[in-house]
């Protein structure tokens, strides 16, 4: 594999036509205790053995959403639990767009190491690392209005160079190899999903009447009579660039192949990448049978037994919590609760809620392994850096504006998988989209944290209940000016004891930056600037009083 990380690419990226030929029902046979089970009406119907006798015990182990590291450790779990449960058989449930191959590539050759059976089961999607996942097993079912397929590494933006694609195809294309031998595909039907240009056909022996599927070299051979290298192939590749890399091969025919075979049907042109519903899977022996819902299923394999192995609680509760929007939601919660408890005195409310929001943001990502370490060392290092601005040096500059871009950083990066190498692991290039989405739930949160606290700030002393945690004034002739009778003050217990209103003058005692204290008459408070530092000894005017916090501005002497 080497350096090449962006592999696999999530199928929203790529290639969005999907054949929408529909079955109803069961579309194989059935298989009786002891046959072999085979595939009605299969272009090239291979001969496929027997998954389990009737009277199994099965286990459903689903698979959703992006493929990544995580997601390899909580198979092998389930897989543990459905074993010690007595299994006889796991079905692997399928619904993926893709993810990450390394990822892929483990599952493929955990799934082919299991002394259990396996089928895979597409419900409704498995494409990109799906598929490879899929013909890992020993044998392949799919929903009504499925599809399985396109798999070709990408790069989002990026036209990869002839051996950066080389590199990236050669591992997916031998495990692919080595899982339509151990289960008994044709190996053409991959290497159509993972490389443009390579057409599929049915070919048939009019001799034995044996029938196979092959690509456009060993058509050559087989049909045409070309010799096993050069001819017909030598042709196209002159014509077409893109089978320079990982283009077809004679992969099947054999001198005593040429010119003997004839062709039945062409399968696939090898414009787009192969993606196959559940109907044309059927056809060409990819898929055993089509069956609508678990129940179906369970006839199909004449079960005796049939349960659904699901991820722990904690997983699940995990997996909720980073979905975008419950993220969006809780960094709303968390800037909120901060700036909440800002204006009122003491530890309350808005702390806890800030606060547990903050932990159900760092946490659940790390429980199904998306967060790395450094996204909360990045996290924690721009709430310093924040920290420091706001109360040690003057004014608010390039500190807090990169503390704040370093804490949304960590925030965004901490639910989009990495493949896990280097000191500092990033996203792979297939990761685009989820990265995408990240930023915008992100920044739909900034907004809406923003739009918040405007209210906060105006209307906090007239939302019912909120407003008992504001004291109003305990004196209508505190301060000066007219309006000192209605402007809300600090409370007697924190800063200002209940007598410093908007307009009262005072001298700075030490300096603000922008925090600090100042004398009222014959008391000393904390007081806050708008963001400027302003020293010792200045006299200073409150322009705003908000629950414990005094903001004040220079004044005339």
């Amino acid at each position: 594999m080497g350096s090449f990380q962006g592999l696999f690419g999530v199928h929203g990226l790529l290639v969005g036509g999907v054949l929408t030929c529909c079955c109803c029902g069961l579309q194989a046979e059935t298989p009786q205790p002891g046959a072999v089970e085979s595939t009605s009406g299969a272009a090239a119907a291979p001969q496929f053995k027997p998954l389990v006798a009737p009277g199994a015990s099965v286990a459903v182990i689903k698979i959703e959403g992006i493929i990544y590291g995580f997601t390899f450790e909580s198979l092998q779990s389930r897989v543990e639990l459905a074993r010690e449960r007595g299994a006889s058989l796991i079905v692997v449930e399928l619904d993926t767009p893709g993810g990450l191959v390394d990822s892929a590539l483990k599952i493929s050759k955990y799934l082919k190491s299991l002394d259990l059976p396996t089928l895979a089961w597409v419900n409704p999607h498995a494409y990109s690392a799906g598929v490879m996942i899929a013909a890992a097993c020993d044998g392949i079912v799919m929903s009504p209005s499925s599809a399985t397929g396109d798999c070709a590494p990408i790069v989002p933006g990026v036209e990869l160079a002839p051996t950066e694609r080389a590199k990236a195809l050669s591992p997916i294309l031998e495990e692919f190899r080595d899982s339509a031998t151990a289960n008994g595909y044709e190996y053409v039907l991959f290497h159509a999903m993972a490389v443009l240009g390579v057409e599929v056909y049915q070919v048939k022996d009019p001799a034995t009447g044996r029938q196979r599927l092959v690509n456009q070299a060993d058509y050559g051979v087989m049909v045409r009579g070309e010799p096993l290298e050069g001819g017909w192939l030598k042709q196209l590749l002159s014509q077409r660039r893109e089978f320079e890399v990982g283009g077809p091969t004679v992969e099947v025919a054999t001198e005593a192949d040429r010119g003997k075979w004839e062709l039945v049907q062409k399968i696939h042109d090898g414009r787009t990448l192969l993606t196959l519903n559940q109907t044309r899977a059927l056809q060409v022996g990819l898929s055993r049978a089509t069956v609508r819902g678990q129940r179906e299923l369970e006839e199909y394999l004449q079960a005796a037994s049939f349960t659904s192995i699901e991820p722990s609680r904690v997983e699940m509760v995990a997996y909720w919590l980073t979905h975008p929007l419950i993220r969006t939601l809780l960094i709303v919660a968390m800037v909120l609760g901060a700036y909440f408890e800002m204006q009122v005195p003491g530890f309350g409310l808005g702390g806890v809620v800030a606060l547990a929001a903050l932990a159900l943001l760092l946490i659940a990502p790390f429980l199904v392994g998306l967060a790395q370490v450094w996204h909360i060392l990045l996290f924690v290092a721009g709430a310093i850096m924040l920290i420091i601005e706001v109360f040690v040096t003057p004014g608010f500059g390039i500190l807090g504006t990169l503390g704040i871009i370093a804490m949304f950083t960590g925030l965004i990066l901490m639910t989009v998988p990495t493949d896990g190498r280097g000191p500092i692991p990033l996203p792979g290039p297939e990761m685009a989209q989820r990265l995408r989405d990240s930023v915008l739930f992100t920044l739909l949160a900034i907004v809406v944290s923003a739009v918040g606290i405007y209210f906060l700030t105006k209307y906090l002393g007239v939302i019912p209940v909120l407003n008992r945690l504001v004291l109003k004034s305990l004196s209508a002739g505190a301060g000066s000016g007219a309006g000192a009778a209605s402007t809300r003050v600090s409370g007697d217990e924190v800063i200002g004891r209940g007598t410093i209103a908007v307009g009262a003058k005072g001298r700075t005692v030490t300096e603000l930056r922008p925090s600090g204290r100042a004398r009222f008459g014959d008391q000393i408070v904390d007081v806050i600037s708008l963001g400027e530092w302003i020293q010792r000894d200045r006299v200073v005017k409150v322009i705003e009083v908000h629950g414990n916090r005094i903001v004040v501005d220079l004044a005339e002497a």
